[in-house]
């Protein structure tokens, strides 16, 4: 057989594949949901309106890996296919995010982050603790054909999401005493969760992370979200409207955003301590 194709040239190698693991840790994931559910609460919506709450474009492949790592975790449903695919948060990202009775959030949580087979499949091979970095890369990268990089983002990821499947007792107690609580539950036969090594104290799941400046404001029944994105890598928008809103509406809103700029573009002109700087956009009708 020859070593050729028909350009007469050998065939070019193929390029190495991690296996299938999503990118993002399940912390990083809740946040992207979470802005998903803020602009579309429950409904179905397109790709292109996936991208927008990420501040993305609809073919980058952020979009797409993202939605990837989403679906993996179990926190986005989707049907249909093309051009028609549709996807909303699904009950499991609803429970995670609003659900108040006890206990609710981090078992959902755990399901979550139990979700995709690798990341399962390794938080019960190192429930005693994780090798160090080394011994995982080389056992990754060997025996289950992983790139080095691939191997050192799967750790990253697994790090991040296996914290979710465990939880810590209502009574905070002492390192001793949780490691004394620890040997008597093995005596016992006691299938409690264990606490990963590699972690300083018992993790608690994380509650949703510190509200940016443009997220501060509650909207209330009579309100609505317009449109929100990005402006610059530190900076984004949310513009919040209420009552009926048209072409007139939007001209004046576009001539108070002229305004503002002037008086910000003045405002450079100002040293630091007199500078009075708005941090968000509001605007609506009677």
């Amino acid at each position: 057989m020859s070593d050729t194709n028909d350009t007469g040239l050998p065939p070019s190698p193929k390029k190495e594949r991690s296996p299938s693991f999503p990118f993002i840790g399940l912390t990083r994931a809740l946040e992207r949901v979470r802005a998903v559910y803020a602009n579309a609460r429950r409904h179905e919506v397109r790709i292109g309106d996936l991208a927008s709450s990420w501040g993305l474009g609809a073919k980058s492949s952020g979009t797409a890996q993202t939605l990837a790592a989403l679906l993996a975790y179990g926190l986005l449903e989707d049907q249909g296919s093309g051009d028609a695919r549709k996807f909303k948060v699904s009950d499991l990202a609803f429970k995670a995010l609003e659900d108040q009775r006890p206990g609710a959030r981090e078992a959902a949580l755990a399901e979550a982050a139990l979700k995709p087979k690798l990341i399962a499949e390794y938080v019960d091979k190192w429930k005693e603790g994780r090798p160090a970095d080394g011994i995982c890369i080389s056992e990754l990268r060997i025996d289950r054909s992983f790139t080095e990089d691939g191997a050192k983002l799967f750790l990253k990821v697994f790090d991040d999401t296996a914290g979710f499947t465990t939880t810590a007792e209502p009574d905070k107690k002492p390192d001793q005493a949780v490691q004394q609580d620890g040997q008597k539950a093995e005596e016992s036969g006691d299938k409690t969760p264990h606490r990963f090594p590699w972690e300083k104290s018992p993790p608690v799941p994380p509650g949703p992370p510190p509200a940016k400046p443009t997220d501060r404001r509650i909207v209330m029944d009579s309100e609505r979200e317009l449109t929100t994105g990005m402006l610059a890598k530190e900076a984004s928008f949310r513009l919040i409207v209420t009552g009926k809103i048209g072409v007139k509406e939007i001209d004046r809103l576009i001539q108070k955003l002229q305004i503002d700029k002037e008086i910000l573009a003045d405002q450079d002109d100002m040293p630091p301590g007199d500078r009075d700087e708005p941090d968000r956009i509001e605007w609506g009708t009677s």
